[in-house]
């Protein structure tokens, strides 16, 4: 039996989503096809009167999806298959990532929802059982959707006050809760996305947040606009897997998914401003390298589109992940065939370059000056955290990790 859900573009509605048995496919609306200045929903999705089979379209709307313990939590809320894609985002797709609401049939964008005030002490509890209960899902009226594999909870942020968005009413902000069994995630998070900004990289507001004693990440979605009327305007964004038509379950280079030559000949074919976005896509890897991240993963990457054009998006899911012993802290995406950063050598940096197209001596010069720059700018920072948060030992575990990648950054350049 055939089922259809419609894909809204902000207030637009431009194609459907079909289910049909186990089959999933997409298809535009045909007045979307011919507007004028209309952008395609994904790279694997291009403009056309077609529709496209089940490996494009599950390629792009299975990756809108939360991942793991997540995704089959959120199932079990709504009491689907963990694997029904249609089904799951007929629960929860009413905002997702970038400008895309997916709606039942006779669901209008425009008249649909509202912000719920929620008090900080309802929040806590919330988020207090977001394993239990992630994106609020099977309540009525919510359907929220974000991807990856860590607890978050897409909010409504007004002057301080936080919002549960109904319907399709969009969110302005994230929160994510500490990731169980390792040690202030949440300072580490904001610590290394306020470092990223002080050294040029392009990243949203990030910021500590106390809600009823409990320490939250809050930061704001770049995939929102707020506009003069105070609405949010919800902007397009589209993940690399899903540039790729990679499934959100192969994501890592080492099963499958993009790795760096990947990623910047995406960059070269895709993005609006290739030379700048190239560039900040080094600086994106030289930074994750510096910080000590090994889940920086395609999935970590995206572009927005806005103002009619595609451009490289602000980096997000920064956090170092090198200050936990337990966890794998191998090269999520390997760099010139190297895995181990213990084992980087100028010869990894060389073969990068061959593999990225940019040139070794560019290459050197971005990682000197931000070597340059992480050293004037993670003291300050450092200090700060260590007054409004009491001296966290992870902030000093952090700067141990970035002392060490530092030395070794230094015998790369010389």
């Amino acid at each position: 039996m055939s089922r259809v859900l419609h894909v809204y573009w902000n207030n637009s509605r431009i194609g459907e989503f079909c289910q049909d048995g186990a089959g999933l496919s997409f298809r535009y609306d045909d007045g979307y096809c011919f507007q004028c200045g209309a952008l395609p929903l994904s790279r694997q999705l291009p403009l056309r009167k077609v529709t496209f089979d089940d490996t494009a379209t599950r390629a792009f709307f299975a990756n809108l999806l939360p991942e793991g313990d997540i995704r089959r939590q959120v199932a079990r809320q709504l009491g689907i298959s963990v694997d029904n894609i249609f089904a799951l985002l007929e629960g929860i797709g009413g905002d997702c990532a970038g400008a895309v609401s997916i709606l039942r049939p006779g669901d209008i964008p425009e008249h649909s929802g509202q912000y719920r005030p929620i008090s900080s002490e309802l929040l806590a509890l919330e988020l207090s059982t977001l394993s239990s209960h992630p994106f609020f899902a099977g309540e009525k009226g919510v359907r929220l959707s974000l991807a990856g594999a860590q607890y978050k909870l897409p909010i409504y942020v007004l002057h301080g006050e936080f919002f549960i968005p109904e319907g399709s009413r969009a969110s302005s902000h994230i929160l994510k809760t500490a990731i169980p069994h390792l040690e202030q995630t949440v300072i580490n998070e904001a610590f290394c996305m306020n470092l990223a900004q002080r050294v040029g990289l392009s990243v949203p507001q990030a910021e500590i947040v106390d809600i009823c004693g409990q320490q939250v990440y809050l930061v704001e979605r770049y995939d929102r606009k707020r506009i003069a009327s105070g609405e949010i305007e919800r902007l397009h964004q589209e993940d690399f897997c899903q540039a790729h038509g990679i499934i959100p379950e192969m994501k890592y280079e080492q099963e499958g998914g993009p790795g760096f030559q990947d990623c910047f000949s995406l960059i070269e074919e895709w993005s609006d401003e290739p030379i700048l976005d190239t560039l900040s896509l080094l600086n994106w890897a030289l930074f994750n390298f510096l910080i000590g991240n090994a889940d920086s993963h395609a999935k970590n990457l995206s572009f927005l589109y806005a103002d009619r054009t595609i451009r490289l998006a602000p980096f997000y899911d920064l956090l170092s992940t090198a200050v936990y012993k337990r966890v794998n802290n191998k090269f999520a995406m390997k760099m010139g065939g190297q895995k181990d950063p213990r084992y980087l050598m100028a010869t990894h940096v060389t073969r990068f370059a061959q593999a990225t197209g940019i040139e070794v001596r560019t290459i050197k010069a971005q990682l000197s000056a931000l070597c340059g720059r992480v050293e004037k700018e993670i003291e300050p920072l450092a200090k700060y955290y260590r007054e409004a948060n009491h001296r966290p030992m992870i902030v000093e575990a952090i700067i141990r990790v970035v002392e060490e990648r530092l030395r070794k950054a230094h015998t790369l350049i010389a």
